[in-house]
């Protein structure tokens, strides 16, 4: 092959490389940034979203958490008085699980936001972001547990309702009518005993 072609072929090898490159890298970009702007459509909170409160916002949004969390909770311990007293002992169960989870996370909700609070004060935004992006998770937490409580199932769902038993009976078994004679037995020859062997030979 003439060196000076393999010199062009490698120039333009690189030249392919590099804008494959640069293609790929643009297109991740733009891949990127609809992924920020679709975010919350999913449910979720986007970067754009969290980088664009202001920590009273954040600090709002942290209370209106709480308010939903403690809704849930008086929603589900209805749900629980209600199942007692029906006596399901199923749901009750599975209802008295998800209510100590939700006061659990209530609880730990209540200290992120007054640390929240503390940090809104003393002006610390990296210490009040790292309050607000636990207190998402716990939200995320008791959205889930909202679900689970209401997929909690009763002793209704096992019961079978009225059953019934046939009884088949073989036609070859004896009946206790009277007028019903037994199948003969054929009888069995008598056993021979043959007489001891006398001592005298």
């Amino acid at each position: 092959m003439n060196r000076r072609y393999r010199v062009t072929l490698i120039a333009a090898c690189g030249l392919l490389l590099v804008t494959g490159g640069l293609r790929f890298a643009s297109a991740q970009s733009d891949g990127a940034e609809e992924t920020d702007g679709t975010a919350d459509e999913t449910g979720e909170v986007g970067v754009q979203r969290r980088s664009s409160l202001t920590p009273a916002e954040q600090l709002a949004e942290a209370q209106e958490i709480q308010e939903s969390g403690a809704t849930l909770s008086r929603r589900v311990s209805a749900m629980l008085d209600e199942a007692r007293q029906d006596r399901d002992i199923i749901r009750v169960t599975c209802l008295n699980d998800k209510l100590t989870q939700i006061n659990a996370n209530l609880r730990t909700l209540s200290s992120r936001i007054e640390n929240l609070e503390a940090s809104v004060e003393a002006s610390d935004t990296d210490r009040g972001a790292h309050e607000y992006t636990v207190i998402t998770v716990l939200d995320q937490k008791l959205q889930v547990l909202d679900q689970e409580a209401s997929q909690c199932i009763g002793e209704d769902l096992f019961e079978t309702g009225a059953t019934t038993v046939t009884t088949e009976i073989d036609p070859g078994t004896p009946s206790d009518d009277p007028g019903v004679l037994p199948p003969e037995v054929p009888a069995s020859p008598v056993p021979y005993i043959p007489p001891p062997a006398s001592g005298v030979s």
